[in-house]
Protein backbone atom coordinates (compact mmCIF):
# COMPACT_ATOMS: atom_id res chain seq x y z
CA UNK A 1 0.00 0.00 0.00
CA UNK A 2 1.72 3.10 -0.84
CA UNK A 3 -0.36 6.85 -1.06
CA UNK A 4 0.36 8.83 -3.66
CA UNK A 5 0.09 12.53 -2.41
CA UNK A 6 3.41 13.43 -2.76
CA UNK A 7 3.58 12.50 -6.38
CA UNK A 8 0.75 13.75 -6.76
CA UNK A 9 1.65 17.27 -6.04
CA UNK A 10 4.64 17.20 -7.77
CA UNK A 11 2.83 16.42 -10.91
CA UNK A 12 0.43 19.40 -10.49
CA UNK A 13 3.33 21.25 -10.12
CA UNK A 14 4.47 20.41 -13.08
CA UNK A 15 1.76 21.37 -15.13
CA UNK A 16 1.55 24.39 -17.37
CA UNK A 17 -1.10 27.65 -16.57
CA UNK A 18 -0.16 30.61 -18.84
CA UNK A 19 1.07 33.48 -16.58
CA UNK A 20 0.66 31.31 -13.32
CA UNK A 21 4.52 29.59 -11.58
CA UNK A 22 3.01 26.60 -10.07
CA UNK A 23 5.25 25.14 -7.09
CA UNK A 24 5.60 21.86 -5.18
CA UNK A 25 5.57 21.08 -1.79
CA UNK A 26 9.73 21.39 -1.24
CA UNK A 27 9.07 25.05 -3.10
CA UNK A 28 6.18 26.52 -0.57
CA UNK A 29 7.75 29.74 -0.48
CA UNK A 30 8.22 31.91 2.69
CA UNK A 31 7.42 34.97 1.51
CA UNK A 32 6.44 36.18 -1.41
CA UNK A 33 7.23 39.15 -3.57
CA UNK A 34 5.02 41.36 -5.64
CA UNK A 35 7.20 39.81 -8.82
CA UNK A 36 6.60 36.23 -7.93
CA UNK A 37 3.09 36.77 -8.74
CA UNK A 38 0.66 35.38 -10.02
CA UNK A 39 1.55 32.44 -8.15
CA UNK A 40 -0.15 28.60 -6.49
CA UNK A 41 1.82 27.12 -4.24
CA UNK A 42 0.29 24.17 -1.61
CA UNK A 43 -0.88 25.35 1.66
CA UNK A 44 1.63 24.44 4.58
CA UNK A 45 -1.25 24.71 6.90
CA UNK A 46 -3.77 22.07 6.10
CA UNK A 47 -2.67 21.23 2.60
CA UNK A 48 -4.31 17.86 3.22
CA UNK A 49 -7.94 17.52 4.48
CA UNK A 50 -10.87 15.77 4.44
CA UNK A 51 -9.01 12.58 4.46
CA UNK A 52 -11.76 9.39 3.82
CA UNK A 53 -10.52 5.69 2.87
CA UNK A 54 -12.79 3.28 2.36
CA UNK A 55 -12.27 -0.90 2.63
CA UNK A 56 -13.01 -1.92 -0.87
CA UNK A 57 -12.59 -5.43 -0.22
CA UNK A 58 -11.69 -7.50 2.70
CA UNK A 59 -8.08 -8.72 4.41
CA UNK A 60 -5.88 -7.21 7.24
CA UNK A 61 -2.66 -5.24 6.57
CA UNK A 62 -1.48 -4.66 2.66
CA UNK A 63 -4.41 -7.05 1.56
CA UNK A 64 -7.38 -4.35 1.93
CA UNK A 65 -7.93 -2.89 -1.55
CA UNK A 66 -8.84 0.86 -0.52
CA UNK A 67 -10.32 3.88 -2.10
CA UNK A 68 -9.13 6.72 -0.30
CA UNK A 69 -10.16 10.60 -0.90
CA UNK A 70 -8.87 13.60 0.48
CA UNK A 71 -8.72 17.11 -0.27
CA UNK A 72 -5.43 19.16 -1.08
CA UNK A 73 -5.12 22.78 -0.37
CA UNK A 74 -3.78 25.31 -2.66
CA UNK A 75 -3.14 28.84 -2.25
CA UNK A 76 -3.26 31.28 -5.19
CA UNK A 77 -1.74 34.86 -4.93
CA UNK A 78 -2.56 36.96 -7.98
CA UNK A 79 -1.37 40.12 -6.88
CA UNK A 80 0.35 42.23 -3.74
CA UNK A 81 -2.61 44.25 -2.40
CA UNK A 82 -1.03 47.89 -2.43
CA UNK A 83 1.51 47.37 -5.13
CA UNK A 84 -0.58 47.70 -8.09
CA UNK A 85 -3.70 49.58 -9.47
CA UNK A 86 -6.63 49.13 -7.63
CA UNK A 87 -8.10 45.61 -6.99
CA UNK A 88 -11.08 46.14 -8.87
CA UNK A 89 -8.45 47.26 -12.08
CA UNK A 90 -6.90 43.97 -11.62
CA UNK A 91 -10.16 41.93 -11.23
CA UNK A 92 -11.11 41.24 -14.67
CA UNK A 93 -7.12 39.21 -15.23
CA UNK A 94 -7.37 37.91 -11.47
CA UNK A 95 -10.36 35.84 -12.30
CA UNK A 96 -9.00 34.83 -15.60
CA UNK A 97 -6.39 33.46 -13.83
CA UNK A 98 -8.60 31.57 -11.41
CA UNK A 99 -10.43 30.24 -14.75
CA UNK A 100 -7.08 29.63 -16.28
CA UNK A 101 -6.26 27.24 -13.57
CA UNK A 102 -9.48 25.55 -13.12
CA UNK A 103 -9.71 24.83 -16.55
CA UNK A 104 -6.23 23.05 -17.04
CA UNK A 105 -6.92 21.16 -13.49
CA UNK A 106 -10.13 19.91 -14.48
CA UNK A 107 -8.91 18.54 -18.24
CA UNK A 108 -5.46 17.59 -17.17
CA UNK A 109 -4.24 13.89 -18.04
CA UNK A 110 -1.17 14.42 -16.79
CA UNK A 111 -1.67 14.44 -13.41
CA UNK A 112 -0.42 11.52 -11.72
CA UNK A 113 -0.81 9.05 -8.60
CA UNK A 114 -4.56 9.19 -8.84
CA UNK A 115 -7.69 7.53 -10.26
CA UNK A 116 -9.33 11.15 -10.15
CA UNK A 117 -8.77 14.71 -9.39
CA UNK A 118 -11.84 17.34 -9.03
CA UNK A 119 -11.80 20.66 -8.48
CA UNK A 120 -13.69 21.29 -5.38
CA UNK A 121 -13.81 24.78 -4.33
CA UNK A 122 -12.65 28.30 -4.78
CA UNK A 123 -12.59 29.90 -1.37
CA UNK A 124 -13.14 33.73 -0.94
CA UNK A 125 -11.69 36.08 -3.92
CA UNK A 126 -10.20 38.96 -1.65
CA UNK A 127 -7.16 39.01 0.88
CA UNK A 128 -5.30 36.36 1.50
CA UNK A 129 -1.82 36.34 2.82
CA UNK A 130 1.71 34.13 2.38
CA UNK A 131 3.53 32.13 4.67
CA UNK A 132 4.92 35.87 6.44
CA UNK A 133 1.31 37.46 6.45
CA UNK A 134 2.48 39.44 3.44
CA UNK A 135 -1.08 40.37 2.02
CA UNK A 136 -2.09 39.81 -1.79
CA UNK A 137 -5.22 39.48 -3.66
CA UNK A 138 -6.02 35.55 -4.17
CA UNK A 139 -7.68 33.19 -3.18
CA UNK A 140 -7.32 29.22 -1.87
CA UNK A 141 -7.98 26.23 -4.35
CA UNK A 142 -8.93 22.89 -3.40
CA UNK A 143 -8.87 20.00 -5.56
CA UNK A 144 -10.31 16.50 -4.43
CA UNK A 145 -8.69 13.67 -5.00
CA UNK A 146 -9.56 9.36 -5.68
CA UNK A 147 -6.81 7.38 -5.66
CA UNK A 148 -6.81 3.04 -5.55
CA UNK A 149 -4.54 1.77 -3.13
CA UNK A 150 -4.01 -1.85 -2.92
Amino acid sequence: MSLQIVAVADSISKLTVTGVTLKDLNEIPTSVSARDCPILYPRPDGFISGFDPERMSMGSGSGAQLNVTYSLNYRFLFAKIGTERGLFALYPTFIAKIVLIADRMLVSDAITGLVDLQMIDIGEVGPVSDPMGNMFHGCDISFEVLEFVN
